[in-house]
């Protein structure tokens, strides 16, 4: 079968590899729909040891069943499904509290076993969700993604929150604002070095816009929201900057969620974060649950995608990867493959 490999530092092809084998508990995918993620860009860009070569990426996918183990229940031939990037254990302490996405023994696609930048893949059973067939195949390449965004707001109290702040928008973030927005957000707020990405941010309800080349971006939201700060700051980069500007433009008893990884040791004032009771949670991944409430958001007409994606065949895959790592387009944030 034809798939887009990733076989030693630096390269990226477009090639015949080995069928996947068939094991007890899993089934075999006919991948309708593969999704291009940041976390994968970053790892050819700066040879990532969680990635190593000889390697078939692609973990954000959904397609139909085309065979099954004689022991799987889950599923049946024909069905249409999406996966979850990770699979836990299902043993250890994290996963019997529900926490699997914590799981130390999980496996992820595209990482220590074959993902789906390929025609068919290998998957257990027991991490695919059934597909409506009011969601697209696109949509399905993104429930992944979105319930990423639903993990971020599952980890707020805030109900209602005035003002949401979403730093980066990239598809996390561009995910992230419309996870807000359905999850009671009043008011939308963009952050980001790229005005094309900050259009995008305004097509599905952002407004203001901040870029912080050119705006004070923690005086401009002080200003918007009378002197009080941000009810919720999400930040999709996670540079020292940017998770230092989360906290700045968070009010008094706000909110901070940081979901971006771009950087690791990051200084803040002590002085924000207790003076103000300012609360700093990280996100990670998702849950079986998250994933059921994105399939949920895309069935209900909730997220608009058409704004800021392109598919392409997965004939172009090596071709449209580069083009992200050299020089990302303004036109679109996020590639999708179609095998």
């Amino acid at each position: 079968m034809k798939a887009l490999r990733y076989p030693a530092w630096d390269v990226l092809d477009i090639a015949e590899v080995d069928e996947p084998v068939l094991a007890a508990g899993e089934v075999i995918l006919d991948v309708a729909a593969v999704g291009i993620c940041g976390s994968e860009l970053e790892a050819v860009a700066h040879r990532s040891p969680r990635r190593t070569p000889p390697l078939v990426m692609g973990h954000e996918f959904c397609g139909e069943v085309i065979a099954a183990a004689p022991d799987v229940v889950e599923v049946k031939v024909g069905d249409r499904v999406v996966a979850n990037s990770l699979i836990p254990c299902g043993r250890c302490a994290d996963c019997r509290r529900g926490s699997t996405h914590l799981c130390h023994e999980r496996g992820i696609f595209g990482m220590n076993r074959p993902g789906a930048f390929a025609e068919r893949v290998a998957v257990p059973a027991r991490v695919l969700l059934p597909l409506p067939e009011r969601v697209s195949p696109l949509q399905g390449a993104l429930v992944e993604p979105l319930a990423n965004g639903v993990h971020v707001w599952s980890r707020l109290s805030a109900k209602f929150p005035e003002t949401v702040v979403v730093i980066g928008c990239g598809t996390i973030g561009l995910l992230a604002l419309q996870v807000a927005r359905a999850g009671g957000a009043l008011r939308l707020v963009a952050v980001d070095t790229s005005d094309a990405r900050l259009q995008m941010a305004h097509a599905v309800g952002a407004e203001p816009l901040f870029n912080p080349a050119r705006d004070a971006v923690v005086a401009e939201i002080c200003a918007f929201t009378r002197g009080r700060g941000a009810d919720v700051v999400i930040d999709a980069v996670g540079a020292p900057a940017t998770r230092r500007m989360a906290v700045e433009a968070a009010r008094p008893g706000g909110e901070v969620v940081w979901i971006g990884t771009h950087g690791d040791v990051t200084e803040l004032s002590g002085r924000d974060v207790v003076l103000g009771e300012r609360r700093i949670s990280g996100s990670y991944s998702t849950t079986f649950s998250d994933m059921e409430t994105a399939v949920a958001l895309f069935a209900h007409g909730r997220i608009d995608i058409e704004p800021w994606t392109r598919p392409f065949p997965l004939d172009e895959g090596a071709r449209v990867f580069r083009q992200l790592l050299d020089a990302p387009p303004a036109e679109y944030a996020k590639a999708i493959l179609l095998p």
